[in-house]
């Protein structure tokens, strides 16, 4: 005899299966099989060309952020030849043009080789709800070859996209933060908290770990745990054939939302790592609770492949890629507090989805990512005769973690052009009491 009720945990996993295929697919916005920028002239074009300040296959896309109409994009200066780090583009195709040339942002002095004044190797930045760029700037440059150049510090830009972007501060991290010679400045996220916080993941070889920056108080320092890096068992991984080989410590990192405001949540992962791992913000502020992090650091849970990006959404979901299964998953840490059992891959293809880098959530509740087939690039196969980078889209009706779930954001840090910190002044009139004094003690003998 045949019952009239479903089996209880049928209509269970027939319920997760309908709801993971409610979401919406991703769909290409933007493709390029290379990249290339809006140059003053003609003559500077074929000057770069022939020169070699410009070689088409270095030119990577990797990051993205979205504010108003606009779409901002990262190259990083893996290898030479890449003009650009930080550049934008209409996020709406304009005449049917999906593969645009790509502006320099804000300018093309901004991306200067060399002048540590000027943008030199940015992977990440973050946008908050006020206009304001947070980004990271590792300062090294062809940092994946035998000739890196390390003549700048590493550092935190924060420029003005509502006025041309202007710088509002550059605050080059201490040595013993960020190492000069090998630091690897990843991905970024900001906390409105305390006066304003950025946690930055540093993927350093040598030494990597978190390092949080106090807008308040322009200090910064770096948070370390065996957890940030690198696990063997997860270095080598296969994508279009391509066996990845190197060895990469933590990277993505996201931030739980607003709503849990005074209870903050970080999270991160190694790329070289099946793991998930979170930790109380509070913990990593804290001196004395940050002495002792081991205590405050939880394993959340595995997941089936090794993931670069990371981003939480307004609602508490986390969207992670996975990079050997050409896969979206993500993770509703608000219904379903176990990552273990909440999480669910939402998309998965083979030819649109090769390494899925880096998210995004525009003003309009659709998330985005970049997917740049890193791995042919890092073999030095890449093959510009096809498509190799693509904004990629989803409609998900959410925003990114910096807001309320009713689309409202909290009070933020007011960040005025030309602000000096006073700790910072206190700290300039001590040198100049100390080169006075040493001036009249000079000039007395």
């Amino acid at each position: 005899m045949t019952s009239t009720f479903a089996h209880p945990l049928l209509l269970l996993l027939l319920a997760i299966c309908g709801w993971a295929r409610a979401h919406e697919p991703f769909s290409v916005r933007f493709q390029w099989n290379s990249v290339n920028y809006t140059w003053p002239s003609d003559d500077a074009y074929m000057i770069a060309e022939n020169d070699e300040s410009f070689i088409e296959k270095n030119n990577i896309i990797s990051g993205i952020k979205l504010w108003k109409d606009k779409m901002y994009l990262t190259l990083p200066r893996w290898k030479p030849g890449v003009p650009v780090t930080l550049a934008v583009t209409s996020s709406t195709p304009i005449n049917g043009q999906t593969a645009p040339k790509l502006e320099p942002y804000p300018s093309w002095e901004m991306q200067t080789l060399d002048d540590c004044r000027a943008l030199q190797f940015v992977q990440s930045m973050e946008i908050d709800p006020l206009g304001r760029m947070w980004v990271v700037d590792t300062g090294r440059t062809n940092i994946i070859t035998l000739d890196a150049v390390n003549k700048c510090p590493p550092r935190l830009v924060i420029l003005d996209l509502e006025n041309e972007g202007q710088v509002l501060r550059s605050y080059p991290f201490p040595a013993d933060v960020a190492n000069p010679e090998s630091a690897y400045l990843n991905d970024i996220v900001v906390d409105h908290e305390d006066g304003g916080v950025a946690y930055i993941t540093d993927t350093d070889e040598q030494h990597p770990g978190i390092i949080v920056y106090s807008l308040a108080n322009g200090t910064s320092w770096k948070v370390y745990h065996e957890s940030m890096n690198a696990k063997p068992d997860a270095v080598g991984f296969v994508i279009e054939k391509i066996r990845v080989t190197q060895a990469f410590a933590v990277d993505g990192i996201a931030l739980s939302p607003a709503y849990t405001e005074g209870e903050r949540t970080l999270y991160y992962t190694p790329l070289s790592s099946f793991m998930v791992f979170s930790v109380p913000t509070r913990a990593l502020k804290s001196e004395t609770m940050r002495a002792n992090i081991s205590q405050h650091i939880r394993v959340l849970g595995r997941k089936p492949s090794q993931t670069d990006g990371m981003v939480m959404s307004n609602t508490g979901i986390l969207y992670m890629g996975l990079l050997a299964d050409d896969a979206v998953s993500m993770w509703d840490s608000k219904s379903n507090p176990s990552f273990v059992t909440g999480q669910r891959i939402i998309s998965r293809d083979h030819h649109l989805m090769q390494w899925p880098d880096t998210f995004a959530f525009d003003d309009k509740g659709q998330l985005w990512c970049i997917t740049n087939r890193l791995h042919t690039f890092l073999e030095n196969q890449t093959d510009t005769s096809r498509p190799n980078f693509r904004a990629i889209m989803s409609s998900v009706n959410m925003r990114n973690y910096q807001y309320y779930e009713n689309g409202t954001f909290p009070d933020l840090p007011e960040i005025t052009a030309g602000a000096t910190n006073a700790h910072l002044v206190a700290r300039d009139a001590t040198l100049l009491g100390l080169g006075l004094a040493l001036l009249l003690t000079f000039a007395m003998h």
